[in-house]
């Protein structure tokens, strides 16, 4: 692992929207311990797509991190950064062995170019189809549903990474909690239903939810999955 250092107190200020998954970024800032500003983006409004945000993200989308004023985009390459820059939380494990340290990373691209997008034709099937949605629900539905096996397995009476929890954990409880509220049968997995009790009690959580809450409030958003 690499630690990145910088002088003096760096200007942190994550993008945002309360129920996205800048959830996890704002549990991993939380973890830090680190002091920040939030922004909250109403992708509801179409925010995100405005040309004040674009000139912030370009991509149209959250989260995004502005690091003393230098953007950056991709929640697994934040959740990587904020790692190596606060290697004291814990946000992800680390090896000596060159294959086991890249793992974590390949388990954050897996949650944001897998199951996320799985993730989305369930809980948001019309965004992909100007047709009948009900097609690319069922498509997302059996896609999610292979990979739910995999992590019932690899939550099974455990962390992720075994007797500690990571970021990773947050990431995949965001993903299962929002494909449930979409339709997914996640009571089909008691292993996925115990892990997100056990990371619903988490502190960093905690917090992070009670962040967006307040966030959502001032805005007068409602109908935010927590």
């Amino acid at each position: 692992m690499t630690i990145i250092e910088f002088g003096g107190r760096m200007d942190l200020t994550l993008f945002y929207f309360p129920g996205a998954c800048s959830r996890v970024t704002m549990t991993a800032l939380e973890a830090a311990g680190v002091a920040y500003h939030d922004r909250l983006v109403n992708i509801r409004t179409d925010e995100q797509k405005s040309a004040d945000y674009r000139r912030v993200n370009p991509k149209g989308k959250v989260p995004a991190l502005a690091v003393d004023g230098r953007i950056m985009t991709e929640n697994a390459a934040i959740l990587v950064f904020l790692d190596r820059l606060f290697p004291a939380a814990g946000l992800l494990p680390h090896s000596d062995d060159p294959v086991a340290e890249i793992a974590p990373l390949s388990d954050l691209l897996w949650c944001s170019s897998t199951l996320h997008p799985a993730m989305r034709q369930i809980r948001a099937p019309d965004k992909f189809t100007t047709g009948d949605p009900a097609a690319v629900k069922a498509d997302g539905m059996g896609k999610f549903a292979a990979e739910a096996t995999r992590i019932a397995a690899g939550v099974d009476g455990r962390w992720w990474y075994g007797e500690r929890w990571s970021i990773v954990d947050i990431y995949l409880f965001w993903l299962c909690n929002v494909a449930e509220k979409g339709g997914f049968p996640l009571h089909d997995y008691p292993a996925i239903i115990d892990h997100a009790a056990r990371v619903r009690a988490l502190p960093p959580l905690i917090r992070a939810l009670d962040r967006e809450r307040a966030g959502a409030d001032r805005a007068g958003i409602e109908g935010i999955i927590y």
